[in-house]
């Protein structure tokens, strides 16, 4: 369809593995990595062949100072797209989690009531929430507004982070549920199996994080990079970042993809070859992951 369009004015990329989770072995490794970086370089090079007037590929505040793969590699993604930003405009927005999405933690608290299962979360994780309407409406302003190299962010400040746990609560209680809070796992399936029907007490179970790849805070911006909080009014942007060389990053994604061809590769020899590419990168590593949790 591209080439028999010879191309298209604006092209937005919204394909990713968007999770934490998505870590959980050296498997699912290599997915995320074929869906965030490798592939997303194929588009790349189609669209040098009619290059748009404008190309918007969606990045992750979790690419700012990353501890995790997910982060990781859609900072890699970031470094990508801007080797690119000779041929084309490119502009990218790294924004906040996206209240009950597909796949997340607050989605499955709707999908653990509808089971009458236990709410479980961390209490100790801060996290910044969008909700899929503003989450559009950034990507767009982005894509629309956005000048070469730009990542644009919601302007949030610290007092606006929520744990896990707060919302949680807020979520019972907007349906008419008192909280219980139990010391154990245990103790909350326990009381969620022996509960009536029509009970307006509900257990939850909230613990200290111990999984790997969890931040305690989030950030949309580093040190060293140029932000402007001034030009738009909710909205931040990191101007003017620095274009990677074109033989820097062949060299990066043929080492990348040798690693994943390997047999033998295990998930720390991955995440030793991310660290080549991005020195900041600090993966915590717990040895647990989240589908192991309740």
């Amino acid at each position: 369809i591209f080439r028999a369009e010879q191309g298209f004015d604006i092209v937005a990329n919204f394909s990713a593995h968007k999770h934490v989770r998505s870590e959980k072995d050296k498997y699912s490794v290599q997915a995320l990595l074929e869906n965030n970086v490798l592939k997303a370089r194929k588009l790349l090079d189609l669209l040098s062949e009619y290059p748009p007037r404008h190309f918007f590929c969606v990045s992750t505040d979790k690419a700012a100072n990353p501890v995790n793969i997910m982060g990781a590699s859609k900072k890699i993604m970031e470094e990508m797209i801007m080797a690119y930003s000779a041929r084309f405009k490119i502009s990218t927005a790294r924004f906040a989690n996206v209240a009950f999405s597909n796949g997340s933690l607050l989605a499955g608290f709707i999908d653990r009531l509808m089971k009458r299962q236990p709410l479980s979360s961390p209490n100790d994780v801060k996290r910044y929430f969008v909700s899929p309407e503003e989450s559009g409406q950034i990507c767009m302003l982005a894509c629309i507004l956005g000048q070469n190299r730009e990542i644009f962010f919601p302007k949030l400040g610290a007092e606006q982070m929520m744990t896990f746990s707060s919302i949680a609560d807020r979520f019972l209680h907007s349906l008419g549920y008192e909280v219980k809070q139990c010391a154990s796992e245990e103790e909350a399936r326990r009381f969620a199996a022996e509960m009536p029907v029509d009970s307006k007490v509900y257990p939850v179970y909230y613990f200290t994080s111990d999984t790997t790849g969890e931040k305690g805070f989030e950030e949309f911006y580093v040190k060293g990079e140029k932000i402007n909080p001034e030009r738009f009014g909710s909205l931040g942007v990191i101007e003017d970042l620095e274009a990677r060389r074109m033989e820097e990053l062949d060299t990066f994604l043929e080492r990348l993809q040798a690693v994943l061809n390997d047999q033998k590769t295990e998930k720390e020899d991955i995440v030793r070859t991310m660290k080549e590419f991005i020195p900041n990168f600090e993966h915590i590593e717990k040895g647990k992951n989240l589908d192991q949790k309740m």
